[in-house]
């Protein structure tokens, strides 16, 4: 049973990461363009974060596993789902990119939040330091980190609590977990006792990685070489 148990939370914990740094990624590019000064470029990606923010993840989930059960995985496919079946990899990812979906919209509002927290005069002072590229991006991050660090923890935990949608479908999790040995044994309290223990151990890591995050950015650093203001010559 032990082995079993690890392997479904190793699970659950790829499900997570997967899903999040993808959601995550998406995130950053939807809100980008949702500040882009063209309309036909800023509107399609409103009515993307308008529409991921809308749906229930569950509905997402569902609809992505069902769409996906009926085929056999590619053989390109990797299968890095620890305790599924190789032949139900691709009703895996279909799950991941589901639960990417259900965050993308919400992570992107408060990154651009976050953002435009920053004001005109901060962004400005950016410009006139000199600051181009990724010394530019960077400290505008450093900046507005106050800002977003809290809601995105908040919500990245949250989608773990989400991971447990795979339970509706052949992918090994921690809530699946739960459900077979609850029913196979009938010692609910037990077996719901030991995954909410869990899952509140796994919440509070995501939420101590954050605090320490949020730490580390209010640690003043000296500027280095590409983020000192450059002065004409």
């Amino acid at each position: 049973m032990a082995s079993a148990f690890v392997l479904q939370v190793i699970g659950t914990i790829v499900l997570w990461t997967l899903s999040a740094a993808t959601a995550a990624a998406l995130a950053v590019v939807v809100a980008a363009l949702s500040l882009h000064r063209r309309r036909f470029v800023r509107g399609p990606a409103e009515a993307f974060i308008t529409l991921t923010r809308g749906i229930p993840t569950s509905l997402l989930v569902v609809s992505a596993g069902i769409a996906a059960l009926p085929h056999a995985p590619p053989s390109w496919l990797p299968n890095p789902f620890p305790g599924t079946s190789p032949g139900l990899a691709g009703v895996a990812w279909a799950v991941t990119l589901a639960l990417a979906l259900g965050s993308t919209g919400h992570l992107a509002v408060i990154l651009r939040t976050g953002y435009l927290a920053l004001g005109t005069p901060r962004m400005e002072q950016a410009t006139v330091l000199g600051l181009r590229g990724t010394a530019r991006l960077r400290l505008l991050a450093r900046e507005s980190a106050p800002a977003t660090l809290a809601p995105l923890g908040a919500r990245l935990v949250h989608h773990l609590h989400n991971t447990g949608f795979a339970a509706l479908f052949p992918v090994a999790d921690l809530f699946g977990w739960i459900q077979q040995r609850a029913h196979e044994t009938f010692d609910v309290s037990r077996y719901v006792a030991i995954g909410v223990g869990t899952y509140v151990i796994l919440s509070l890591l995501i939420w101590a990685g954050f605090r320490g995050l949020e730490h580390w950015l209010r640690t003043p650093v000296p500027l280095s070489r590409a983020t000192r203001p450059r002065v004409a010559a």
